[in-house]
């Protein structure tokens, strides 16, 4: 990804000597977000700089997984199978698989609640790490894949169809989690985890088939869960990062002054979705807020209960199946297990 980025800082200078392409480029990228989300927005205003600074060279339509027959989990195995040219992949959908990818982002593994700036900067150290980093990459490799960026959803937190204001009330609900690790945590605290599609999860709120959800506020308001949520805890229980991946197949089809193009352009969304982040998350929670909804602020003695049942209930699981290196990772959090 560097010699790519390095690359695109001289060869994009050469597009402007260049005419019009012969050959029309027209990709999709599919998302897990839909059109409406503020980092959608960023995209897809990527997308259009790609296609004007190229002539026209290179067209990316946005889409979003529900607006296809694929599915969110299956990222990766898509860019493989070249049944898409570009795509959101979220790596803690694949966990069950690649256990170790839940590591920089298992729930509340930070001793106390960061705001989402302190938040961001420390999970992005803990995806730098050089075990976590190689085996990311690794897996990105084996599916010909080529990531052009990497960034974060607003800080994940615990959603309620009614109102719950701490862990005695979370017992005995049915959560909606999209990872092995959130699972473990919700059954540890008494409640019940879901596996439901994120389409699925409107229609499952509103008719009692589950009774909340883990999700960022981002995605509460994108989604229009916030009709029919009352609750929510501002807990920060993990960070979820996504990449922009590319398949290299198609990458490579490009000619070099537009994939530098693309490349750079890429860049630039990563750091305008790294800087609207922390900003974003505090407007939605006060959006959300303002509607009515019932925002519990933890306090050090929820947080720190919360923690606790993490590190003794969920991380020792975590560790036992993601082997050796799992440790290593905790350690780079101050964990150590017992």
């Amino acid at each position: 990804m560097k010699t790519l980025h390095m690359m695109a800082a001289g060869a994009a200078l050469l597009l402007q000597a260049s005419g019009a392409y012969a050959a029309d480029y027209n990709w999709r990228y599919v998302g897990v977000i839909n059109a409406a989300h503020d980092y959608a927005k960023i995209m897809i205003e990527g997308f259009e700089r790609v296609e004007e600074r190229t002539d026209g060279a290179l067209h990316i339509e946005y889409v979003s997984y529900g607006e296809t027959p694929y599915k969110a989990t299956d990222s990766l195995t898509l860019i493989r199978d070249g049944l898409v040219e570009m795509t959101e992949w979220i790596p803690a959908y694949n966990a069950s698989t690649y256990p170790l990818l839940a590591g920089p982002e298992l729930p509340f593994v930070m001793a106390e609640l960061e705001d989402a700036a302190g938040f961001q900067e420390a999970t992005l150290k803990a995806w730098s790490t050089p075990t976590i980093s190689e085996y990311k990459q690794s897996i990105i490799d084996e599916h010909g894949a080529v990531s052009l960026s990497t960034q974060f959803y607003d800080p994940i937190n615990i959603w309620f169809t009614d109102e719950v204001t701490g862990i005695e009330g979370m017992k005995g609900k049915k959560v909606r989690a999209f990872s092995p690790v959130q699972a473990d945590f919700l059954t540890s605290a008494g409640a019940s985890p879901v596996n439901i599609a994120a389409a699925e999860a409107y229609t499952g709120l509103q008719r009692g088939v589950i009774d909340g959800v883990i999700t960022g506020a981002g995605a509460v308001v994108s989604f229009k869960w916030n009709e029919v949520l009352t609750s929510g805890f501002t807990t920060n229980l993990t960070l979820l990062s996504f990449d922009m991946v590319a398949a290299e197949a198609k990458l490579n089809e490009l000619p070099e002054e537009v994939r530098a193009v693309l490349v750079e352009e890429m860049g630039n969304v990563e750091a305008e979705i790294r800087e609207l982040m922390p900003k974003a998350y505090e407007q939605k929670i006060a959006e959300l807020k303002e509607e009515g909804l019932t925002i519990t602020n933890p306090s050090p003695e929820l947080y720190g209960e919360f923690h606790r049942i993490a590190v003794e209930d969920v991380f020792p699981a975590w560790a036992e199946q993601a082997g050796p290196q799992a440790e290593e990772i905790l350690s780079d959090f101050g964990i150590e297990l017992n």
